[in-house]
């Protein structure tokens, strides 16, 4: 049996991948690249019954959230007195996610790419193993595919979490935070497990792009979580 960490990550921004002059792959801990301002985990036992929950803020060293008109702090709603107020030294939040990796957990997230990445950035900074090669780990965003969700937007590719919330008929509480957004994957994660979409758990590299699973019947209403 395995045993799941429902997880999301804020930070100060997006990553870049590559420089755009050279090519080059840029490094998750380069200068520039996002800071971790937040994680959220909600952690399951083998039977997928809930046996803890964290929700553990940043406080920030050396760093500032970005506040402006679609800025990080515009979209996360964090900002550097709340962090100041509220956080813990970067080495409790990463003790506390690789205690959840030693104890079997496997990581979920919707886009899992981003997450490790800003998890292995915040251990190499530290001076740590960055343990991404042996976590390996479940994307619902991808997995998602296979719902036949629509996007809000139209368009191709991956749905928004805000979208895959809509097609179960969910409403997420304060979108867009660690803790809410943490809540509406585990609802996702239920669902995916349920209708047997949930794919196995894998370390995904930015140079290997998803395939797309096959589309699926939705389950009746029935069958869908009431609540997350």
């Amino acid at each position: 049996m395995t045993k799941y960490a429902i997880m999301d990550t804020e930070g100060t921004g997006l990553f870049a991948f590559k420089d755009k002059e050279t090519g080059q792959s840029i490094p998750a801990d380069a200068p520039g690249q996002p800071r971790l301002a937040s994680l959220s985990m909600i952690l399951l036992d083998d039977d997928l019954t809930e046996v803890d929950e964290v929700q553990l803020y940043v406080k920030p060293d050396g760093w500032s959230m970005p506040q402006g008109e679609g800025s990080a702090g515009a979209v996360n709603g964090l900002t550097d007195e709340f962090l100041e107020a509220n956080g813990t030294p970067i080495n409790v939040v990463l003790d506390r996610y690789v205690q959840a990796l030693d104890e079997g957990h496997v990581m979920v997230a919707y886009n899992a790419q981003h997450d490790m990445k800003q998890m292995r950035a915040e251990l190499r900074r530290a001076g740590l193993d960055d343990r991404f090669h042996d976590t390996p780990n479940i994307c619902v965003m991808r997995a998602a595919m296979a719902l036949g969700v629509k996007k809000a937007g139209g368009g191709r590719g991956f749905p928004k979490l805000t979208d895959c919330a809509a097609h179960l008929g969910l409403v997420i509480d304060d979108a867009h935070s660690a803790k809410g957004d943490t809540r509406a994957t585990l609802a996702l994660f239920r669902h995916l497990h349920a209708v047997g979409a949930l794919p196995e758990a894998r370390v995904h590299l930015a140079k290997v792009p998803p395939s797309a699973p096959a589309v699926i019947e939705p389950l009746p209403e029935a069958a869908l979580p009431e609540s997350f």
